[in-house]
């Protein structure tokens, strides 16, 4: 008989140790689940956004996430990223913001609403403009431009002395004493342009002027450091 009842205690005590046993694995499950859903979800920035470059922004997000990002452009929101299944985690994507200044974002990560962001870019080639010549011989000179900022379209101007030979600028446009080209200019790229000339002594003078200034958009870059060319008539 004493052997009967120790049997069955024995049944109910393997018996309870097994239904703890499969508790505590649905725990474990249920605390997995709820990981997974508070998963850390970010908008990653770039530290440092510069013009007319694409910057890499980035989603830390569960793949298969829907991602969204809109700008706002002349006060309406639009799409600039969006997938509706993300691939990776993170998912990177790029942006390219033409001129420096502060933009307004939204994102969106999963089914909730956006959220408001902003993002400074700012010029990474800073540069102070500048102008110079050099004088090379032989009546040859090299003269150097370097824009501090891009200039599309802009009207460069060099004027000579009057009835001055001029080569060295052949797909420059002539009117007057002048030759003119308009160019595209790329911030803090130096520009330089060989030209000869040749001096016109009928003056009977005995030195003669052959350069005297150089514009850009109406606006001499003359300095102290580059005045008139001046030429020999001795």
């Amino acid at each position: 008989m004493k052997k009967i009842y120790y049997l069955i205690f024995l049944a109910i005590g393997v018996s309870g140790c097994s239904v703890e046993s499969i508790d505590s694995t649905e725990n474990l499950l249920t605390a997995d689940a709820k990981m997974k859903l508070t998963e850390v979800q970010n908008f990653v920035v770039p530290t440092e956004i510069c013009a007319g470059v694409e910057s890499t922004f980035s989603f830390e997000a569960p793949v298969g996430t829907n991602l969204q990002v809109q700008q706002l452009i002349a006060g309406e929101w639009v799409q600039v990223f969006k997938i509706s299944q993300s691939t990776s985690n993170p998912q990177n994507f790029n942006l390219l913001f033409e001129e420096a200044g502060d933009y307004s974002l939204r994102y969106k990560i999963g089914s909730g609403g956006f959220t408001e962001t902003s993002v400074t870019v700012v010029n990474c080639n800073s540069c102070e403009e500048s102008f110079s010549y050099t004088s090379n011989g032989e009546q040859s000179y090299t003269f150097y431009y370097t824009p501090a900022e891009d200039l599309v379209d802009a009207t460069l101007v060099f004027t000579f002395a009057q009835s001055v030979a001029v080569s060295g600028l052949d797909s420059w446009t002539s009117n007057g004493v002048t030759k003119q080209k308009n160019m595209n200019l790329n911030a803090c790229q130096e520009y330089s342009w060989a030209v000869t000339l040749q001096k016109n002594c009928s003056g009977g003078s005995q030195n003669s002027n052959v350069w005297t200034d150089f514009k850009v958009n109406d606006v001499s870059k003359k300095n102290e450091n580059t005045p008139n060319l001046v030429q020999n008539c001795g």
